[in-house]
């Protein structure tokens, strides 16, 4: 039988990105069950930043505001960034020596968990989705930078 595009529900793009989701996100949960994907990418802004207000460290890892302090406050617990105020005032993050050990171990894990999904997928596939998904999200930050 064969299945014509967009049949149902669980054709539907939303539905099928979720599920993808969740698969990365069990995949990632093996390897790092310390951090969240979105902590870890946000410790790896800082590391090519050295620090960052916290508007636009949520910007660059493409956290959502209501979520972003929720995400810092472990972060700065254990030790891996420091948050004060600066002159303006706004919330400036810097990452600790320790978060910038986590930010590496992070980029490793990411790296591991992308070559599993190119060798599932092969080379080419691999290419076309993350450049899709890039699309995809440059889309939605820019309609969201519209709206703002």
């Amino acid at each position: 039988m064969t299945r014509t595009p967009y049949s149902g529900v669980a054709d539907g793009i939303a539905h099928q990105s979720r599920c993808a989701t969740q698969a990365w996100n069990a995949s990632w949960q093996q390897h790092n069950s310390d951090l969240t994907a979105a902590q870890v990418a946000m410790l790896q802004v800082l590391d090519e930043r050295e620090s960052a207000d916290q508007k636009t460290l949520g910007s660059l890892a493409a956290v959502d505001r209501s979520t972003l302090t929720p995400l810092l406050n472990p972060l700065q617990a254990r030790g891996l960034i420091t948050k004060a105020t600066d002159p303006r005032p706004r919330s400036l993050v810097t990452l600790t020596t320790d978060g910038r050990e986590q930010a590496a171990h992070g980029r490793i894990q990411v790296e591991e968990i992308n070559h599993q999904v190119e060798e599932l997928l092969g080379r080419e596939r691999f290419f076309i989705l993350t450049v899709l998904l890039t699309e995809l999200g440059d889309v939605a930050l820019i309609r969201g930078l519209e709206r703002s």
